[in-house]
């Protein structure tokens, strides 16, 4: 494996401008906010720490499995896990995105049941990073896009939104430590304020997020 901070396929992943799909997606987050339970940044700081909670055990144990021999099993796996539809749904988008991104970068095509974007990522980055380096990448990326449909929701301003994000990094880090080793059948909900919440995206009367 080469050093994450020498690698530019791994600077490149995490950039915003990769076009993996997050952009679209807000991850629950609007649902908080139009039934009244994302109202300021406090409010935003506690639901971030959930999500890096929720995305160390409800996600990245998929994508532990996928580097395996066997990730159309993950795949499988991951969505009979993911069975509220709005997520379920966001999931399958972002990983198809990413795997037409990372065939237009790497050249590499994968054929997955549903291409949940955790397992997407998995099947196409095992033997290119190490796994440690992915999970930390997906932890990222769901936080910074998560932060990013905040701004755009207007919970708080995007200075404000770049220090909450280093201030959750020790949650982060603290989630990745406690979830190492963990595979798809160790998968479990730990945010269900957002899980609930995310589940009535689809009947808001005005929606700026596909999630």
């Amino acid at each position: 494996m080469r050093d994450p901070l020498r690698d530019p396929l791994l600077w490149q992943l995490a950039d915003s401008a990769f076009p993996a799909g997050g952009f679209a997606h807000s991850f629950g987050f609007e649902a908080l906010r139009a039934l009244g339970l994302l109202r300021d940044e406090a409010e935003l700081a506690v639901r971030l720490h959930e999500l890096a909670w929720h995305t160390a055990y409800a996600v990245l144990p998929f994508l532990a499995d996928a580097y395996g021999d066997d990730p159309a099993a993950a795949d499988r796996a991951c969505d009979r896990f993911t069975s509220n539809h709005v997520a379920n749904r966001a999931s399958r988008a972002q990983g198809r995105a990413f795997l037409l991104a990372i065939a237009a970068v790497l050249d590499v095509r994968r054929t997955l049941p549903f291409a949940h974007l955790p397992v997407a990522v998995g099947a196409t980055l095992a033997g290119r990073i190490a796994l440690g380096d992915a999970r930390e990448l997906v932890m990222y990326t769901t936080m910074r896009s998560a932060l990013s449909a905040a701004v755009r929701l207007g919970v708080v301003g995007p200075l404000r939104a770049q220090r909450l994000l280093l201030s959750a990094a020790p949650v982060a880090t603290r989630a990745l430590a406690d979830t190492t080793g963990l595979g798809a059948d160790d998968a479990c909900s730990a945010s269900p304020m957002v899980e609930l919440a995310q589940a009535a995206h689809d009947r808001l009367e005005v929606r700026l997020f596909q999630s």
